[in-house]
């Protein structure tokens, strides 16, 4: 098999040895492996390759390995699991052809689902496994955008009392209405949260979100966007990227939104487009006063952002899900996926 990313820390060698007691034998990206003595470590009980993962180009020929191939992908980040990649890696020829993709993390928009199941390959997730740590980080972001945090941090190391005091008295979460995008586990915890803090909670779910399922809810089930963007003062999204979320939340949604209100994005970029949060937020007229966005159309050492020149909204690199309860979490969760489907009889492993 191959591991594009082991797990953060200690961690990687719980994950290795596990994977290794499934009959299993990884060959271990290092690319984002920082600690020598864990990366020495690594390198002296199973065989290593050092590529990047983010390059489409260079994930297939690891994965065809020479034609030997690989039967297990396992990955933390959103690598580009394209239809050419998973072609590549399932194609005649090769020795082992890919069965079995396992992401340590909830989302799996980067891969190519369609074609996967097209070419019998299983993907397995973790859902929920940080679901606390990216609510923690989107209350936070809320408390930064009403409290001003840290623009108000900023504005003391220039060396300015009075900039660092301005838009005082500021508001709070108690007597503030939160509406969420969605009805997930994170949403759920969000509303756990804000509700500790005093705040009132609105919901809008998908269709599975029945008044049924919502009587257990600490909140209010709303029926539209519409509605709930413009009765609620933070608006916090938490929708997985899919064709219906795409734009979701445009530029008719933000002008909606109540003057003074706020934004916040922990989902993902195609969810809240950032060329319409960005004009939206330009505009002194017409929707949110301020944002937070943990998410960028394009991230990592490439990162732009046209929200990076704006001084209305509070940047943050995705991570909102990094902690390492978190993180050890949706390792061990996806171990147990892996578990289940190597002990299941859909497949033989082989000769690795």
């Amino acid at each position: 098999m191959l591991v594009v990313d082991p797990a953060l820390g200690e961690q990687a060698l719980i994950e290795l040895a596990a994977l290794t007691d499934l009959g299993l034998v990884p060959t271990v990206n290092l690319r984002r492996v920082a600690d020598a003595r864990l990366r020495a470590r690594i390198e002296a009980g199973w065989e290593t390759v050092d590529f990047d993962g983010f390059s489409e180009e260079e994930l297939a020929q690891h994965l065809e390995d020479e034609g030997r191939g690989h039967r297990v992908l396992k990955c933390r980040a959103g690598i580009p699991l394209t239809r050419a990649v998973l072609e590549r890696a399932t194609r005649e020829g090769l020795r082992q052809r890919l069965a079995l993709v396992g992401r340590a993390a909830a989302g799996s928009d980067t891969f190519d689902h369609a074609a996967a199941r097209r070419l019998g390959v299983a993907i397995r997730t973790t859902p929920g496994a940080n679901a606390t740590a990216v609510a923690e980080l989107t209350v936070a972001l809320m408390l930064d955008a009403l409290r001003g945090i840290s623009r108000r941090d900023e504005a003391l190391r220039g060396g300015s009392w009075s900039a660092a005091t301005v838009d005082l008295p500021a508001r709070s979460l108690a007597d503030t209405r939160v509406g969420l995008v969605g009805s997930g586990a994170v949403a759920r915890r969000v509303a756990e949260l804000v509700g500790a803090f005093g705040a009132e909670v609105w919901v809008l779910g998908s269709s599975r979100f029945t008044p049924e399922r919502a009587a257990g809810w600490p909140g209010r089930r709303v029926e539209s966007l519409p509605e709930l963007v413009a009765g609620c003062d933070v608006v916090s999204v938490h929708v997985p990227a899919t064709a219906e979320t795409d734009g979701l939340v445009g530029a008719e949604e933000l002008g909606l939104m109540r003057p003074g209100s706020v934004l916040v994005n922990t989902s993902r970029a195609r969810v809240v487009r950032e060329d319409a949060l960005d004009r939206a937020l330009r505009d002194p007229a017409s929707g949110p006063e301020w944002a937070a966005v943990d998410v960028f159309e394009t991230e990592g050492t490439t990162f732009t952002s046209l929200l990076a020149d704006n001084p209305r909204c509070i940047l943050s690199p995705h991570v909102a899900g990094m902690t390492r309860s978190a993180m050890r979490a949706a390792s061990h969760r996806l171990l147990d996926e892996f578990a289940l489907f190597v002990e299941s009889g859909q497949w033989d492993p082989g000769p690795q």
